[in-house]
């Protein structure tokens, strides 16, 4: 549309492209590289958006409940359909990206990975990164944790090493249904905790050419961990400030420090 008197035309909004989308199972660590990649000069996260996930799956149903009567009896098609949800949602990455000078969000968010498919359908030009980890390494994680639920009451899997391994088992047998796709087009790179922590640099120079960046610096700023660890929901243990190294993989956090 023409501009009006020399000014922009208000319904015509620059959206940022699609973004990064880091998943995978809790204590893969998922907002540790949330974390790295919010310090790198292109690429801006912060806290989990559980309505970022709503309305993928809400767009979802709709497309496949409601998709063929919407252009059989109102002239909306599935694409515009679509295309709303997607600027919707690409609209609540832009406050962040203004505010940080960048240019490209980092969605950081678990249960994206259940959802691998959908997100990948309303985003095309999204890029993947899926977080692996040993599964008896994520239960005893999980037990170190102090998650609760909405009644204030722990989490079995927080609590139980049983639990915690079928909750890791189940979770990563449920995003690989999904992954194939999404590998084969190049559109996802697995990373591993495990490679991040030992080989950090190598890491990250594999993640840069993935994404198409500059190698991201593998140090967690305190900046970053304050505002990627941020949630409305469930307390987290703090991410550990400083450089990613081979002692991480076993030194475990202190639930009472903060990434201040």
């Amino acid at each position: 549309m023409r501009a009006i008197e020399g000014r922009a035309d208000p319904a015509v909004v620059s959206l940022p492209p699609d973004p990064v989308i880091v998943t995978g199972a809790p204590r893969t660590g998922v907002r540790l590289l949330a974390s790295l990649l919010d310090a790198h000069p292109a690429l801006a996260s912060g806290p989990d958006l559980p309505i970022l996930t709503t309305m993928v799956q809400q767009w979802r149903q709709i497309d496949g409940e409601l998709g063929a009567n919407h252009e059989r009896h109102y002239g909306v098609t599935r694409a515009a359909s679509r295309e709303a949800f997607r600027a919707a949602a690409l609209k609540l990455f832009a406050p962040r990206l203004e505010r940080a000078g960048k240019r490209r969000f980092v969605v950081h968010s678990f249960t994206a990975a259940v959802l691998l498919d959908s997100f990948a359908a309303l985003f095309p030009d999204a890029r993947f990164v899926l977080m692996t980890r040993d599964a008896v390494d994520i239960a005893r994680s999980l037990m170190r944790c102090h998650w609760r639920d909405a009644r204030g009451e722990p989490l079995p899997y927080t609590r139980d090493a049983a639990a915690a391994a079928r909750a890791a088992a189940q979770f990563t047998a449920v995003a690989a249904l999904a992954t194939p796709p999404l590998a084969a087009a190049g559109r996802l790179m697995f990373l591993a905790y495990e490679a991040l922590c030992t080989d950090p640099a190598d890491a990250m120079a594999r993640l840069g050419d993935f994404l198409g960046e500059a190698p991201p610096a593998p140090r967690v700023r305190a900046a970053s961990a304050r505002l990627v660890a941020r949630s409305p929901d469930n307390p987290h243990p703090p991410l550990r400030v400083g450089p990613v190294d081979s002692a991480s993989l076993s030194r475990p956090r202190d639930p009472g420090n903060s990434a201040t």
